[in-house]
């Protein structure tokens, strides 16, 4: 039976192959003056370098340097041009605006040196379609992945503590996200605009949902609520058209303004605090008609929820349910 190999015995000769100039041998085997490195379904090594860029007429651009990546090295004189990215081992930080409307870029790989990536980093590189964040990663700034629009998933490392204001706003791509569990808050507007987005996890970690965090999210369903969030921000879930159910954990203690504004799916919220949390008068406005509240059986407060003023949601006739 005939074996197939690609061979090769420097890193030098990997690259040609890559580049063309490679040959499959057939039938070979393994003898004495057999190449000093084999490579099966070869992977290239990570990049040793600071930054490596390969332009859409094929030249490759290798930038000297160490620390951060700045704006000046890259988006100031490869905007249009730059396809794929290579960030290597001497680069701790991506400053803010790096890449941003680098519309051409497609690919990026990201070395286990960087800890941080700066606000507007990769603002509105709406070519890119994935990303892996590496675990050294400590701090993501904000608006860094906005308008995005061709990312369609995203993993939020464990080493990241919180999701800064706008980070994600306006990446219409994004089908799902997972949240480390380092995360404690979710910042204003973090994932807003972010329509095709159907599923998220929060992890126990998050104590803060902020303003407008998930705002326009017209795609999600459902939403799971951690038992650590002690508060939700005004406008949090406003325009989510598709949520119809939605629970409340025991710990929030209160629920900012249009929160749930426009949530015109809405049907079903189960609160389980035995204090009603703070609303305000426009939390609700613009639910379903018809819906359910359900809250624990002796609970204190939810006559305000039960209100038909305003927007309060008597006014949409719901009924409430102890249980």
């Amino acid at each position: 039976m005939s074996t197939y190999l690609k061979l090769f015995e420097t890193t030098s000769d990997y690259e040609a192959y890559i580049n063309g100039g490679g040959v499959i041998l057939p039938n070979v085997s393994v003898a004495e003056d057999a190449p000093t490195k084999v490579y099966f379904n070869p992977i290239p090594p990570p990049y040793q370098g600071f930054c490596k860029l390969t332009l859409n007429n094929g030249e490759v651009v290798e930038l000297q340097g160490s620390g951060e990546l700045t704006q000046a090295m890259v988006s100031d004189q490869y905007q249009t041009s730059v396809i794929r990215a290579e960030i290597g081992k001497l680069c701790t930080s991506i400053g803010d605006f790096a890449f941003g409307t680098c519309s051409s870029l497609t690919s990026i790989t990201i070395s286990d040196s960087v800890t941080s990536i700066g606000t507007q980093a990769f603002y509105s590189c709406t070519g890119l379609t994935s990303i892996t964040i590496p675990n050294s990663v400590t701090s993501i700034g904000q608006s860094a992945f906005s308008s995005c629009s061709g990312l369609t998933s995203v993993t939020i490392p464990n080493s990241v503590t919180s999701i800064d204001t706008y980070t994600f706003y306006g990446c219409t791509g994004l089908t799902s996200v997972t949240i480390g569990s380092g995360v404690t808050s979710i910042g204003e507007g973090a994932f807003s605009a972010c329509s095709s987005l159907t599923s998220i996890t929060i992890p126990s970690s998050v104590t803060n949902i902020g303003e407008y965090a998930f705002s326009y999210c017209s795609g999600l369903t459902n939403i799971t609520i951690p038992s650590s969030v002690t508060s939700i921000g005004g406008g949090a879930f406003s325009s989510c058209s598709g949520l119809t159910s939605v629970i409340i954990p025991n710990n929030v203690t209160s629920i900012g303004n249009n929160a749930f504004k426009g949530c015109s799916g809405l049907t079903s919220v189960t609160s389980n605090a035995t204090t009603a949390p703070t609303i305000g008068s426009s939390t609700f406005q613009n639910v379903k008609t018809g819906g359910t509240l359900t809250v624990p059986s002796g609970s204190t407060g939810y006559n305000k929820w039960m209100g038909t003023g305003n927007y309060y949601l008597g006014k949409y006739n719901w009924t409430k349910v102890e249980q």
